[in-house]
């Protein structure tokens, strides 16, 4: 079934018509592609960057070397998957050789604001350079990454060589689905999509799930060690197979030049703020109180800086890192609310669950993991179905309601959970949540595809996933937030007669594993209040993925180009 374009709407969204009926009642006057040298009034914006031509949609034929494009960038997926949850099983051990307990957090939060604070800048700078610079850059950075972090010998080194990885990383995802953009047609799109979620879901189940493994039998250096000759196979790949895509900017163009038609100025704010924010977030509650001066500082500058960009991008004439057209409009901010709600729920439920295990089962970090193994594989097959879906009928916006609604079930159901409950509830209960995750991050990516023309998907993808990654670090640090206050307030009148109880106290905040040491008695109370505090973090990340189904049943889809044929 033919699809006709008619000019971009008020909001910059993409009104299409969906059959050749419709396409008969239009004035076919109003029937036309967007100027390539047309500029937005507004934002100044030069559009479209790229070629407005998308692939074919009939008589495609997959592009030469294929096969070994489709290998490179999911390799590159596996990792972005594996590489986000392997140090939630490893962390312990890592700080424990280094004597540094009380900075294992930043083991993770070095990667996140790096990968997170970068990861918008794929999509435009790929734009301008081309596709091939970015793939390298990020599989090159994230390889050296990963290499010092297995041969760094003090804790500075390795919190440095994360940071690196993550700036790398930020790129892995991104690019492969921006990649899979320029040669796949957008209603074929679906099941190839729908394969890089499951193979990110199975590279975070093995991380989570065998993390611990391999730390506790051949060491943590080969936690990452072993990332990197997966990463040379993508790297090497993608050099033969992996090639640019057409575009109206000229890659000669001198360097003042590109700083004049770019809008660096934008991109510098929004990483300063991102990466500000991330550190305000990761200090609070952990290092430092939340009513400390240096996290409100660093929390309201980032604010400040989030507000200066958006006047930034809002006044320049200068290509926008990201227009800010693509988050204007009724459809763009409750599918964008959707996305960051999704997020928070899904990362806050991913990483209090092994703790759930290690306090109310008393399991090691390593079972702990282990334990999530098959339920984990919900997420994939739940990108599987998600893939079949839009491949057929499409349904978008019924994807991400069915998604959200089963991430409600999913965490309820934790929620109820027991001190001591049922063993078969702790491996059934855990699917439901699993398999909305899969299903609904496919939908609300190919929504925001589908809000806009084929030049913009590159940004909007990197929107995607920048909004959706602030929204893992929010969900992390609320509910980490939500269990240490727990802890801080409860603890002391539990422990009210134990000796000594301080230094308990701040061993047991500070690792779980602490528990393990204390008499019985006295482990028990503090398990108690811990397992409180983990049901009112869950409670919270129900409470996310609640607002994550009401902005998707308050969207409305139409005017979507459709996904299926």
């Amino acid at each position: 079934m033919g699809t006709v374009h008619v000019p971009p709407t008020a909001n910059g969204s993409l009104s299409t018509i969906d059959s050749v009926e419709e396409a008969d009642s239009v004035d076919q006057d109003l029937i036309q592609l967007p100027d390539p040298g047309s500029e937005d009034v507004e934002s100044g914006e030069r559009q479209p960057l790229i070629s407005s031509h998308p692939p074919e949609e009939d008589g495609w034929v997959a592009p030469r070397h294929f096969t070994w494009i489709e290998i490179a960038i999911m390799s590159n997926v596996f990792l972005y998957g594996f590489d986000g949850t392997i140090t939630a099983a490893t962390y312990a051990v890592i700080s424990s050789e280094f004597d540094a307990t009380n900075t294992a957090s930043w083991l993770t939060t070095s990667y996140l604001i790096t990968s997170t604070a970068f990861q918008p800048l794929y999509g435009r700078v790929s734009d301008i350079f081309g596709r091939r610079i970015c793939f390298f850059i990020s599989t090159i950075t994230f390889a050296i990454g990963c290499l010092g972090c297995g041969l760094a010998n003090d804790i500075i080194l390795l919190n440095c060589m994360r940071a690196l990885a993550g700036f790398g990383g930020g790129g892995l995802m991104t690019m492969a689905t921006i990649v899979n953009s320029d040669m796949i047609p957008f209603r074929k799109r679906g099941m190839y999509q729908a394969m890089q979620n499951g193979m990110f879901g199975f590279g975070a189940v093995c991380g989570a799930s065998f993390g611990g493994s391999i730390a506790d039998t051949i060491g943590w250096r080969w936690c990452f060690l072993l990332q990197v000759p997966i990463s040379v196979i993508a790297l090497v790949l993608g050099y033969v197979v992996v090639n640019n895509q057409e575009t109206n900017f000229g890659r000669g163009s001198s360097l003042k030049e590109t700083w004049r038609v770019v809008d660096f100025s934008g991109a510098l704010l929004l990483v300063v703020a991102i990466s500000v924010q991330l550190v305000g977030l990761s200090l609070g509650g952990n290092e430092l109180p939340w009513s400390s001066p240096w996290v409100i500082v660093l929390l309201v500058g980032s604010v400040l800086l989030l507000c200066l960009f958006l006047r930034v991008e809002a006044k320049t004439t200068a290509i926008p890192v990201i227009p800010l057209r693509m988050l204007k409009g009724r459809l763009p901010i409750f599918t964008q609310l959707a996305n960051v709600c999704a997020g928070l729920s899904a990362y806050a439920y991913l990483f209090l669950l092994p703790l759930f295990f290690q306090i109310v089962l008393l399991d090691s970090a390593t079972t702990a993991g282990a334990r999530l193994a098959i339920p984990s594989l919900a997420t994939p097959i739940g990108g599987l179905v998600a893939g079949i879906v839009m491949s057929r009928w499409g349904k978008l916006f019924t994807l991400i309601r069915i998604g959200a609604i089963l991430m409600v079930i999913g965490n309820g159901l934790v929620t109820s959970l027991n001190f001591v409950d049922s063993n078969w509830k702790y491996y059934v209960y855990i699917f439901p949540a699993n398999l909305g995750q899969g299903i609904i991050y496919p939908g609300i990516l190919f929504t925001s595809l589908a809000t806009f023309e084929h030049a913009d998907h590159a940004v909007s993808a990197s929107t995607v996933y920048l909004i959706r990654s602030l929204g893992t670090v929010w969900g992390v640090s609320i509910t980490s937030a939500i269990v240490q206050t727990t802890l801080s307030v409860r603890l002391p009148s539990v422990l009210s007669d134990v000796p000594d109880k301080w230094n308990i106290i701040d061993a047991i905040r500070h690792s779980a594993e602490a528990l393990r040491d204390l008499p019985p008695d006295i482990q028990l109370k503090a398990r108690l209040v811990y397992y409180d505090g983990l049901r009112y973090s869950f409670a919270a990340s129900t409470g996310f993925a609640i607002v994550a189904f009401c902005a998707a049943a308050c969207a409305n889809g139409r005017g979507l180009r459709k996904t299926s044929s």
